[in-house]
């Protein structure tokens, strides 16, 4: 076989036909309505994953760690937080209070002998390990819920619970 046979022999093979060009439709069609249905038939065999959030919420586990809330007007300024946190998010100053002063306590009896004059918490920084809750001995610092508090720029994410509005989220995301 010459050079020229063998050209002549690989084009008759590639030569389309009439009943090379239905087959070749026929199988295209029989192999996408197998595809189409082993997907339908997975998706209307199992149980969707997917939750309509936010309208549909899936409840928190109790022991969830998300944002962090100190109830200043318990707290003693200890510092034991703030030590404590290995990311040092935790922005405390406190000034003694003075001697003529009323006595103050907490709720669970403890007095308080220093002023809060700054808490704040950067939740930027803040990795949720709750070792700053776990040291709090007037247990005024907790981790809440409360889950949806995207900021637009990271200063927008630094707390100051000093300030009436975060103080006024105690009503509505600190646990029980």
């Amino acid at each position: 076989m010459n050079h020229h046979d063998h050209l002549a022999t690989v084009e008759n093979e590639s030569e389309l036909t009439l009943s090379t060009y239905f087959k070749n439709i026929y199988e295209a069609v029989v192999s996408s309505a197998k595809g189409m249905w082993i997907t339908f038939k997975y998706v209307y065999a199992h149980k969707p994953v997917t939750i309509e959030y936010p309208e549909v919420r899936e409840p928190l586990p109790e022991n969830s760690r998300s944002r962090l809330f100190n109830d200043v007007d318990n707290c003693i300024a200890c510092l034991q937080c703030a030590a404590a946190c290995p990311v040092d998010c935790i922005y405390i100053g406190a000034v003694r209070r003075a001697k003529d002063a009323p006595k103050i306590k907490t709720d669970d009896g403890t007095p308080i002998r220093l002023d809060l004059t700054q808490y704040t918490i950067d939740t930027a920084l803040c990795c949720y390990c709750g070792l700053c809750t776990t040291v709090c001995p007037t247990e005024c610092l907790t981790h809440t819920t409360d889950y949806e508090y995207a900021a637009y720029s990271v200063e927008d994410m630094k707390y100051d619970y000093l300030n009436e509005s975060v103080k006024a989220w105690k009503g509505r995301i600190v646990k029980g």
